[in-house]
C-alpha cells in the first residue's frame, strides 16, 4: 500500500468525527444568532419605548439576560471551534490532493473563530454598559433603589459579623419644587445632577449615594465606630458635612427663547435623617422608613438641618398598636402594607411635582399619606375568619360581606381618633384612605358609590397602589402577573376605575412601582 493510500486511508477514518464536529460547530453558531436576536429584540425595545424609566428598566433586564446567553454561547464557539481545528491540523498532510482546499477551510474557520474572540470582549463591555443601567440612576449615574437595597444588606451583614453599626441618611431637597415651576424641568435635573456630584465627594469611598426618587437622596455610611454614642457622632459629622457641600450656590443653566440660555446662581438647601443600625436590627425597610421619618421631621422645622430618628417620640410608636391590628387578621402580607405605603409616596410626590392637585398636596400631607396608608384594610378585622381566608371565589352574600370592610375600617379608626387627639389630623388621613380606596372613578364601586372628586385624594391614590400590588401578587387563588401587565392594566383602567390624573403621574413612576415591589417583595 503506497503512502498516499495510508493517509487516505486515515483521513477517511477521521472524517465521519470531523464532522460531527463541524456540525456541533454549526449548532453553536446557530445558538449565536438566536442570542444576537434577541439582543436586537431588547435594543429595539430600548429604542422604541426609551422615553420611560420603566421601559429603559425592563428593556435592560432583557439586554442582560441576552448578553450573558451570547456571551456563554460565544465561549462555546470558540472551544468547539479550537477542537475542529486541531482536527484539521492533524490530517492535514503535505501529500493530499486536498489540501489546498482543507487549508483554506482552516484559514476560514480561523477567521471565525478569532471574530468570536472579539465578539466576546464586545459582549463584555456591552454587558457592563447595560448592567450599569440596571442599577444606576439614568440621569444622575448614582445607584438607584435596586443597588441600594443591596448595599444595605450587605451593610447589615457586616453589622452581624463585625458587631458594627451602619447609618442611613435620607435627604430631600428644600424648595425643590418651586424651582421646577419657575424654570424647568430641565434647571431641576441639572441641580440633581450637580447635588448628586457634592454628596459623592462629601463622604468616604466606601459610602453608598443612591439616588431614591425624585429629589430625595440616601447616604448608607457602613463600618462606623464600634459604639453607639460614636457611631452617631461619626454620623452627625458626615451628616453636618454633607449640608456644608450642598450650602454654596450652584451655577444652573437656564433654556430662554430663541434657543438662548442663561446662567442662573441658585442656593438649595436640604433636609436630613438619619438612622443608626446596629446588628440588631435586619430589616432594610425599616431602616429607610426611620430616616425618611426623622427626614420630615428636619423639614417641618423649617429645612436646612438634622433629625435623628427617635423612637420614643415617632408617632410611629402610636400607631404600631393599629398597625399590628390591621395584619393580625388579613389574607395578605404585612409586606402588602409596606409596599403600598411606599406606592402612594411615590406617587403623591410626582403628582406633586407634576402639579396635580396642588392644594391638596404637599410635604406635609404626603408624610400623613405615606403614615397612614398601613391602616387601608383595618376593616378586615371584623371580617369572618372563614371568608377572610376562603381560597375559592366569593359566593354573591360572601362578597357583599367582604366589601363591608371598608365602612368597618373607617368605623374603627374614627374611635381611635376619640381616644388619640393628638393624633386628629393622622387619623383623619387614615378614614379617608379606609374608606376611599375601593370607590371608582365613575362611581361604581363601594361603599358609597362615590365619584370623581367626591372620592378623597388619599382614597384615589390607594386604589392605584392597592391593585397594582394586588396584580403582580400570587394568591391561592390567581397566579401573580408580570411588572408590565399589571401596569397595562392599571393604565387601561383610567378615567373608569382610576383618576385620568393620577395616571399620567403613575406612568412617570413605573420604575419606581417595579422597584420597591422588588425591594419589599414576599
Amino acid at each position: 500500500m503506497s503512502a498516499y493510500s495510508h493517509s487516505s486511508n486515515a483521513t477517511h477514518s477521521r472524517l465521519p468525527n470531523l464532522i460531527r464536529e463541524l456540525d456541533q460547530l454549526s449548532q453553536e453558531i446557530n445558538k449565536d444568532r438566536t442570542s444576537l436576536k434577541s439582543i436586537n429584540t431588547s435594543m429595539a425595545r430600548m429604542v422604541v419605548r426609551a422615553e420611560t424609566a420603566e421601559a429603559a428598566l425592563l428593556a435592560s433586564d432583557i439586554a442582560l439576560k441576552a448578553l450573558k446567553e451570547l456571551q456563554v454561547n460565544t465561549m462555546e464557539i470558540i472551544a468547539s471551534g479550537d477542537i475542529v481545528i486541531a482536527s484539521m491540523k492533524a490530517i492535514i498532510k503535505e501529500n493530499d490532493k486536498d489540501t489546498a482546499i482543507k487549508e483554506h477551510a482552516l484559514a476560514e474557520l480561523t477567521k471565525i473563530i478569532e471574530k468570536n474572540k472579539a465578539s466576546l470582549k464586545a459582549s463584555a463591555l456591552a454587558l457592563t454598559a447595560v448592567n450599569e443601567l440596571a442599577f444606576n440612576d439614568d440621569l444622575t449615574g448614582l445607584p438607584n433603589r435596586r443597588l441600594l437595597n443591596d448595599r444595605l444588606r450587605q451593610i447589615i451583614s457586616t453589622n452581624k459579623r463585625w458587631s458594627s453599626y451602619g447609618a442611613a441618611i435620607f435627604l430631600d431637597l428644600d424648595n425643590f419644587k418651586k424651582l421646577n415651576d419657575k424654570h424647568g424641568h430641565e434647571a431641576g435635573d441639572e441641580l440633581l445632577i450637580m447635588v448628586g456630584q457634592r454628596l459623592k465627594l462629601a463622604v468616604r469611598d466606601t459610602d453608598t449615594v443612591a439616588r431614591y426618587g425624585g429629589d430625595e437622596f440616601v447616604v448608607l455610611l457602613s463600618r462606623l465606630n464600634g459604639n453607639l454614642i460614636d457611631a452617631r457622632a461619626e454620623s452627625e459629622s458626615v451628616a453636618n458635612k454633607i449640608l456644608e457641600a450642598l450650602a454654596p450656590p450652584y451655577t444652573l443653566h437656564i433654556r430662554m427663547q430663541h434657543g438662548l440660555t442663561k446662567e442662573l446662581e441658585y442656593q438649595n438647601f436640604a433636609s436630613l435623617g438619619v438612622t443608626i443600625f446596629g446588628a440588631d436590627l435586619s430589616q432594610e425597610n425599616l431602616i429607610l422608613d426611620w430616616a425618611d421619618e426623622a427626614m420630615y421631621w428636619a423639614k417641618s422645622e423649617g429645612g436646612r438641618r438634622i433629625r435623628f430618628y427617635d423612637s420614643k417620640n415617632s408617632t410611629e410608636q402610636a400607631l404600631t398598636k393599629l398597625y399590628q391590628m390591621a395584619i393580625d387578621n388579613d389574607d395578605e402580607t404585612s409586606n402588602h402594607g409596606i409596599r403600598t405605603r411606599k406606592y402612594v409616596k411615590t406617587l403623591a410626590n410626582r403628582s406633586y411635582q407634576m402639579n396635580i392637585y396642588p392644594d391638596q398636596l404637599s410635604d406635609e400631607i404626603i408624610e400623613r399619606l405615606f403614615k397612614t396608608t398601613q391602616l387601608h384594610d383595618i376593616g378586615k378585622t371584623k371580617i369572618p375568619y372563614a371568608i377572610l381566608h376562603k381560597k375559592e371565589k366569593f359566593t354573591p352574600p360572601e362578597w357583599e360581606v367582604m366589601k363591608t370592610h371598608a365602612s368597618l375600617g373607617g368605623k374603627i379608626l374614627e374611635t381611635a381618633r376619640r381616644q388619640n387627639a393628638d393624633l386628629t389630623d393622622l387619623l383623619n388621613t387614615a378614614i379617608d384612605i379606609a374608606t376611599g380606596h375601593h370607590e371608582n372613578w365613575d362611581g361604581s364601586g363601594y361603599p358609597k358609590g362615590l365619584a370623581g372628586n367626591e372620592i378623597s385624594l388619599g382614597g384615589r391614590l390607594m386604589a392605584i397602589a392597592d391593585v397594582y400590588d394586588a396584580l403582580i401578587s400570587k394568591r391561592s387563588y390567581k397566579k401573580a402577573w408580570s411588572h408590565t401587565e399589571a401596569c397595562a392594566e392599571v393604565i387601561s383602567l383610567s378615567g373608569t376605575k382610576f383618576d385620568p390624573l393620577l395616571i399620567e403621574a403613575f406612568k412617570r413612576e413605573m420604575d419606581n412601582f417595579r422597584l420597591i415591589a422588588e425591594i419589599a417583595k414576599d
